[in-house]
């Protein structure tokens, strides 16, 4: 039950009211009689008057007024002021005890009791001394330089209306273009100007640009008033007034026609010089050229050492384990070393074949993942604990909510902490304090969500759709307070959907929070504790992962097609191989496959070719490229997917899996 308690107000004491004015140290705060009479004196009044509490009472306020003041009356035509208007305000002199002045502002307030009669004055006065020698010391400052300005005989230095009409003309303006300031001032600055630069309203543009950027500076021929030209420098400035209105623009001119004529020689100096200098320097050229050439062919010569050392090493255990391995027993010891080795020098070659790529694939900004079995609810549990500290220190509570049988997940862990992370951080930022996130993972029939939701500032309706797109952050003062370029949401949708998910935002507006939704696929997802590995550190193949999936698959390369048929039909697919396209053709007739895997380099016909001719008769047939050409965005034009060789086989029973399963759905 809520009590509500009631509250009684009442007018301050007149004893509270004097302790308050007595207490105040800024104002000199005192009462006057009818006549004038100093009545009450608070420690404002003493500190700034310098007189006692008893030696001002009993005083007429005249007290503290000069000399001139006095001899004007002035005290008592305030008080008149006073009661005649109800109150008066002044600034000027007043006179402290020991003699000395300060400037006072002072406000005199006609007093009166409850049937109207007049009881006295309030009387406050406040020292503004300081502050009048400021605005002196500016007033002389700009006295000064007006003065400085105005004697100036280097430069040109006048004013400009907004429309460019001379306002101001100092004696250096005189000097330089020859007016005088009654011949000039009034005119458009565009006199100054060659006639080819008035018909290309450079004058015009100069103000526009000025106008907009604050300043521009130009270097260009001027026109004097008798008609010479000369060589300038020009800088046109905007001057705003407090509210920011245009109030016109200030021009500085220099004459600099004696630097420029200095600079044409010495160019014409320096053009006779390179052309002195050119035959030697094609002599030289001749040489280093010479030079560079064996330097060239020596760098190559060592590269291709390394190269050939980096191949070679891995490469003797690969064919002398193979050169052994028809002569072991499955059961012998070696046996399973000699399998071991074998693996790992063909999977360290194919790391250098992918270290010598990556340099344009890092260029391109392209992302590698490191899939691995995880535990959903641990990746999420560690992204929870790296936002904690942030959250506490806004008082936000995180509360998860993980379904039964999360299980695991073949993902790359780092990534996908990176995906929960930036999410988090998002609903932490954007949630005000004592705010909730709520991190929900919940497993599907066919999919596994993990879902970020917030009581934060929610998304407007209109940015939702680009909510995903690099760079675009939505154009409000709480977003640029909040900061951000507006990548973290686009690396977000990047890595789900290449981990072949995908990543959706809702929020019913500004102010009422906003939940993200990450969807990984079944496929990826295990409820115990994931797939036995083997020694080399992957996953054993599922003998039904392509089981009913009819392929067709055409390699000219004899043992890259043994190799990838072995795999496919150990993962379960129905699979026929060819060497050329023509045979491809046929056999796809015959058997109507699910997809085809092709080469791209074959003789006669190759898989660029092929691909086109059945984009025109089976349009929802998959083509996917198997090739050790790099991928780019070129040759991956056409095809359902574009895998390089060397693969692993496990590899590319997932990403085979991965596309029929696009294709059945």
């Amino acid at each position: 039950m809520t009590s509500h308690k009631s509250e009684k107000h009442s007018e301050p004491r007149a004893e509270e009211l004097a302790l308050l004015v007595e207490a105040v140290e800024d104002y000199a705060v005192f009462l006057l009689s009818p006549e004038g009479l100093i009545q009450s004196w608070n420690r404002g009044a003493s500190r700034i008057m310098g007189y006692d509490e008893d030696e001002a009472v009993g005083k007429h306020f005249s007290l503290f007024y000069g000399p001139e003041d006095l001899a004007n009356r002035k005290p008592q035509n305030e008080l008149d002021t006073a009661r005649r208007e109800g109150r008066v305000e002044d600034e000027g002199w007043r006179v402290r005890k020991d003699g000395t002045r300060f400037w006072a502002n002072t406000i005199i307030t006609l007093l009166r009791d409850d049937h109207g009669n007049i009881v006295g004055f309030g009387k406050v006065t406040r020292d503004m001394t300081a502050r009048r020698e400021a605005e002196e010391l500016v007033r002389q400052n700009s006295e000064i330089f007006e003065l400085l300005v105005s004697s100036v005989r280097d430069y040109a230095i006048f004013m400009l209306d907004p429309d460019g009409n001379v306002a101001t003309w100092n004696a250096g303006a005189q000097r330089i273009k020859g007016y005088k300031p009654e011949e000039i001032i009034g005119s458009h600055f565009s006199r100054f100007y060659p006639e080819e630069d008035k018909k290309n309203h450079k004058p015009e543009r100069e103000l526009e640009i000025a106008a907009r950027d604050g300043s521009v500076e130009d270097e260009g021929w001027r026109i004097r008033k008798d008609g010479s030209r000369f060589w300038a420098n020009v800088v046109i400035t905007a001057v705003h007034d407090a509210q920011g209105r245009l109030r016109g623009f200030a021009k500085v001119t220099r004459d600099i026609t004696e630097r420029k004529e200095a600079e044409e020689t010495r160019r014409a100096l320096l053009e006779q010089r390179e052309a002195r200098l050119l035959a030697e320097q094609e002599r030289r050229s001749a040489e280093a050229s010479y030079r560079v050439a064996q330097e060239a062919n020596r760098a190559k010569d060592e590269f291709l050492m390394t190269l050939s050392h980096e191949l070679r090493t891995p490469m003797t255990a690969i064919l002398g384990w193979s050169r052994m391995l028809p002569s072991m027993s499955p059961d012998d010891p070696m046996f399973h070393e000699a399998v071991v080795s074998i693996a790992g020098g063909a999977q360290l070659q194919a790391r250098l074949i992918d270290d010598i790529l990556d340099v344009s694939r890092i260029v391109s900004g392209k992302l590698r993942l490191a899939p691995e079995t995880v535990e959903v609810a641990k990746v999420v549990m560690k992204s929870v604990d790296a936002v904690n500290a942030t959250a506490d220190a806004k008082q936000i509570t995180i509360t998860t909510l993980f379904s039964p049988g999360l299980g695991m997940i073949v993902a790359d862990p780092t990534r996908l902490q990176q995906v929960i992370w930036n999410l988090l951080t998002n609903a932490v930022k954007f949630t005000p304090r004592n705010g909730t996130v709520d991190v929900m993972a919940r497993r599907t029939a066919s999919t596994v969500q993990i879902s970020v939701k917030d009581s934060g500032e929610g998304i407007d309706p209109q940015f939702l759709p680009h909510i995903f797109e690099p760079f675009r952050q939505a154009e409000s003062p709480q977003t640029r307070v909040h900061g951000g370029l507006g990548l973290g949401l686009s690396i977000v949708r990047y890595i789900a959907e290449a981990h072949g998910g995908t990543v959706s935002a809702e929020s019913e507006g500004r102010g009422k929070g906003s939940t993200f939704t990450v969807t990984l696929p079944v496929r990826a997802v295990t409820t115990d504790a994931g797939p036995v590995r083997n020694a080399f550190g992957d996953t054993f193949l599922h003998r039904d992962r392509l089981r009913g999936i009819d392929i067709v698959l055409v390699d000219d390369e004899n043992e890259s097609r043994r190799m990838v048929t072995t795999v496919l039909r150990a993962a379960g697919a129905n699979i026929v191989a060819v060497d050329n396209a023509a045979a491809a053709l046929t056999a796809i007739e015959e058997h109507r496959p699910n997809l085809v895997i092709t080469d791209i380099a074959m003789p006669d016909v190759d898989g660029y070719t092929l691909t086109r001719t059945l984009r025109e008769r089976e349009h929802d047939l998959k083509v996917v490229a198997l090739s050790a050409f790099p991928p780019s965005p070129e040759n991956k034009s056409g095809f359902d997917a574009y895998l390089s060789k060397p693969i692993d086989p496990f590899h590319l029973v997932d990403e085979i899996a991965r596309i029929a399963l696009t294709t059945a759905t």
